[in-house]
């Protein structure tokens, strides 16, 4: 799995966010693409210790476990159960300026990989080195970027 925290990977990813179109249709989920791009946005603040998220739906599996799927494949087109702070369809989150968002999104990627501490534990992974925060983050963005055509 590519890591955020690689110069060349970060740059993918800033390009993939450029290549990102208003009103763009999903393939997948009930996100619009400015949803989208907050909800990312939101997920990057989780690492850094900006944003601790409420577990809605424990997976019933071990914590290592869980650690393993989430850095090692890519995550399901469907069914995904996110942390309920940054879940934008539920919480009506429904921004309206497309370049804000993409602007906010990049800047927000930017930052995390320059941060110099990242939180020890994710909640439903376990503990987490700043790698895998890297390898999370990118799978993460990887499958919205994917719903969205980029």
């Amino acid at each position: 799995m590519k890591n955020l925290f690689d110069q060349p990977t970060k740059q993918e990813i800033l390009k993939r966010i450029d290549s990102l179109k208003p009103n763009a249709p999903a393939k997948w989920g009930k996100m619009n693409v400015n949803q989208s791009m907050r909800h990312m946005n939101m997920a990057l603040d989780i690492p850094t210790g900006v944003l601790d998220p409420t577990v809605v739906n424990a997976p019933p599996m071990p914590k290592w476990l869980m650690k393993f799927f989430l850095l090692n494949t890519k995550a399901p087109k469907e069914r995904a159960e996110t942390f309920l702070e940054i879940n934008t369809v539920k919480n009506n989150i429904n921004p309206t300026d497309f370049e804000t968002e993409k602007n906010n999104l990049k800047k927000k990627v930017n930052e995390f990989t320059l941060a110099d501490k990242l939180i020890p534990e994710n909640k439903i992974g376990g503990k987490f080195s700043k790698k895998d925060w890297g390898k999370l983050n990118f799978n993460h963005m990887d499958h919205h970027l994917r719903q969205f055509g980029v």
